[in-house]
């Protein structure tokens, strides 16, 4: 067995730790950028999928104006949706942070294009092409 002297040395040194953190940094440097990218998309993801409900929200609220109005219109249809009701949209989507800027519908009762604001976004639908586009608020 050998013995362990006085002057043996135990642990690390303060250049060794150094050099340890510097590559922690440098990693910990190069991980921040990807993760901000990754949670840029998830955030864009996830209002996407909100506009998505609100659309579909929307939709049933044009529906249930046209069952129970003696007299529809499309015009009165818009009204009804992006008016007062608009709550209605937020309370199934469990949030308060949609607003609708607008909505078009043809006389199928079907909405043809829509427009909501979800945060910084406004997410465009178009029924036509079945496409959604975001556009930042200014």
């Amino acid at each position: 067995m050998k013995k362990i002297g006085k002057n043996s040395k135990k642990g690390f040194t303060l250049v060794e730790l150094i050099v340890v953190l510097v590559i922690l940094a440098v990693m910990a440097a190069m991980l921040v950028p990807a993760l901000t990218g990754y949670i840029k998309k998830a955030r864009t993801e996830k209002d996407y999928q909100a506009a998505s409900e609100a659309l579909v929200a929307a939709q049933a609220l044009v529906t249930e104006y046209y069952a129970k109005t003696p007299e529809p219109s499309t015009d009165g249809a818009v009204a009804y949706v992006t008016g007062t009701n608009i709550s209605k949209i937020n309370d199934l989507l469990g949030s308060n942070i949609v607003t609708a800027s607008t909505v078009t519908v043809d006389a199928n009762y079907s909405i043809t294009s829509a427009s909501f604001t979800i945060g910084q976004n406004v997410y465009t639908y178009t029924a036509s092409t079945n496409t959604w586009a975001a556009a930042a608020t200014t």
